[in-house]
């Protein structure tokens, strides 16, 4: 075996660049990437923990070419700035998820919404997908957590994008976005004052006590995204908005956090469902949106 930047001897369907844990819908996907990387972009394959993974990009070859891991220039320009944008406000990118990892869902939210937002005729998307109201899109961020964080959960927590368009009516809405490709959601489990206190006022969950909400260990994850949205909200920059889960089609798992978390919400709708009024209504319950990807490349080419 040779693992160089330019060179590999392992074809992409070595059982060697396997991940032997990998359930098997993971594995599948992790093929797909391999397949891609040595037939569409001829790269070396890379490394973790000292033994070959074919979904890695080497990064001797990264180095070299280090908008390979993006479908074009939308979503690699915009992924720099942000990465420089997230630096300044205390934070980090993961270089290695961005730049490397064809199976991290970190770069799939930069092919989708970073690629996506620029073009115009991404509103009709939103209003397809989303928010059938929305009129005109006012900008779109991969990586976003709102400043300062002392306003809102006080901690890091952010969207991995978030969508701000303006309604028919003329108010401001937001989506926020959750993407999943073959990780699943975190299994930490999760609490804080703040957390709870954005739960028990928002008004977003059936009833007003916050241990009713789904915080346990298969949903905290997705718990934890609703309050950043409800506290975006109650800020006051916005009318309302709502959260939505961007997965592919055979995501069961994200399925079912979605459908968890959606049982605690007063009006079970999702974008998309439905007009929006100003009312209780717009605040929308977490909904799936699977993407359906071409062979083309292990990335969702739309979200519908």
């Amino acid at each position: 075996m040779v693992n160089q930047a330019g060179s590999s001897q392992l074809r992409r369907d070595d059982p060697t660049l396997a991940v032997a844990s990998d359930p098997a819908r993971r594995a599948k996907y992790r093929r797909l990437q391999s397949w891609y990387r040595e037939t569409r972009l001829t790269a070396p394959f890379g490394e973790a923990n000292g033994r070959p993974v074919g979904s890695l990009l080497h990064p001797d070859w990264i180095a070299a070419h280090p908008n390979a891991n993006f479908l074009g220039d939308d979503a690699f320009d915009h992924a720099q700035l942000r990465a420089s944008e997230v630096k300044a406000e205390g934070g980090s990118l993961e270089p290695i998820r961005l730049h490397h990892n064809m199976l991290s869902s970190m770069p799939l939210c930069f092919n989708l919404f970073g690629a996506l937002g620029p073009k115009p005729a991404f509103l009709e998307v939103v209003r397809t997908c989303f928010a059938p109201d929305a009129a005109r899109i006012i900008g779109v961020t991969c990586e976003y957590a709102p400043q300062p964080p002392s306003a809102f959960l006080a901690d890091r927590s952010a969207f991995d994008a978030i969508i701000n368009f303006e309604r028919e009516d003329g108010s401001i809405g937001f989506v926020g976005i959750e993407t999943k490709y073959t990780e699943p959601f975190s299994a930490t489990a999760y609490q804080s004052d703040r957390y709870n206190a954005v739960t028990t006022s928002s008004g977003w969950f059936v009833g007003t006590d916050a241990s009713t909400t789904p915080s346990e260990l298969a949903t905290n994850q997705l718990w934890r995204t609703v309050p950043l949205a409800a506290a975006l909200e109650l800020d006051g920059r916005t009318r309302s908005g709502g959260v939505v889960v961007v997965c592919t089609a055979d995501d069961n798992t994200a399925a079912s956090t979605v459908t968890k978390v959606r049982g605690q919400y007063p009006t079970p709708s999702g974008f998309g469902s439905s007009r929006s009024t100003r009312s209780a209504t717009q605040r929308r319950p977490p909904a799936t949106r699977p993407c359906r990807r071409g062979p083309r490349r292990s990335r969702p080419a739309t979200s519908t």
